[in-house]
């Protein structure tokens, strides 16, 4: 009998394997650990992007895995939050096309931020461009603040006693206590909006002199996510920039949420 084998199939697998091995890859990159042709590697990351088993950033062009594996790869998203920034990065996009500010996309990750993908590069403002997968603290940034803002004061506690003694992750890093910062999720509960500690300058080794307005985005009615306006400090202070763009914001939240679970407009394939 035959050796039954398929070569499209069998390819597509190599991709997955080696985006799996390598973590994140660019077309030239894929070519040189695969050895395929770059034609046939558009073609199946074509196919393979259509059907949500790998996505493309838009912040560093690169292709990544949406396929749970094994710890060592690139920390892939389950396929459930892949299929989320698939339906946000086209609303979030159109958001940074009308107020002109970029938008960066988080997740939570147990309890930390992850940052997934951001429109930096669409906006006419020159921003540094943000890093695809780096991990940020929940209680300093301002997507945790808005994600821990939409769940209970013991879920906030649970994330605290996860995160007790870690100098990095926790709130020992701010000198603060969780008491202290339960009554500041009340002030972000009053606003509608989540920002930044005043003494969090983000995971970079400068200032990076941004300020940033963030709103939850929700999967299955949980605050799985959040999504920013990011605009340097210098420009305006918190209160007047949400005035002018909160309003734009959360409506695109709304979209995004709505989206995922099905209920928004159709967003195009690929």
């Amino acid at each position: 009998m035959p050796e039954l084998s398929n070569r499209s199939l069998d390819r597509g697998i190599d991709v997955l394997e080696t985006l799996a091995q390598k973590g994140a890859c660019s077309l030239a990159d894929l070519h040189r650990h695969t050895g395929l042709a770059k034609s046939t590697l558009r073609r199946l990351l074509g196919t393979l992007m259509e059907r949500h088993i790998v996505r493309q950033s838009l912040t560093d062009k690169m292709f990544r895995s949406n396929v749970i594996f094994p710890p060592g790869s690139d920390a892939p998203q389950a396929l459930e939050l892949a299929m989320l920034i698939d339906r946000a990065m086209p609303i979030l996009s159109d958001l940074t096309a009308r107020v002109g500010w970029p938008s960066d996309i988080h997740i939570l990750s147990g309890s930390r931020m992850r940052i997934i993908d951001s429109t930096r590069p669409l906006s006419p403002y020159r921003l540094n461009h943000g890093f695809v997968n780096r991990v940020i603290n929940v209680f300093g940034s301002a997507t945790g603040s808005a994600c821990l803002a939409a769940m209970s004061d013991e879920t906030v506690a649970e994330h605290h006693k996860n995160t007790a003694n870690d100098a990095t992750w926790g709130l020992k890093r701010f000198e603060t206590d969780l008491q202290t910062y339960l009554k500041r999720l009340q002030e972000v509960r009053k606003t509608g909006y989540g920002t930044r500690l005043s003494n969090y300058l983000g995971e970079t080794v400068l200032d990076d002199g941004l300020a940033a307005i963030a709103v939850p985005i929700f999967v299955n009615d949980w605050p799985s996510g959040a999504i920013t306006l990011i605009w340097p400090r210098a420009y305006k202070s918190t209160a007047e920039f949400a005035a002018l763009h909160l309003g734009d914001l959360k409506r695109t939240a709304e979209r995004i949420t709505e989206a995922f679970a099905g209920k928004g407009e159709p967003l195009p394939k690929g």
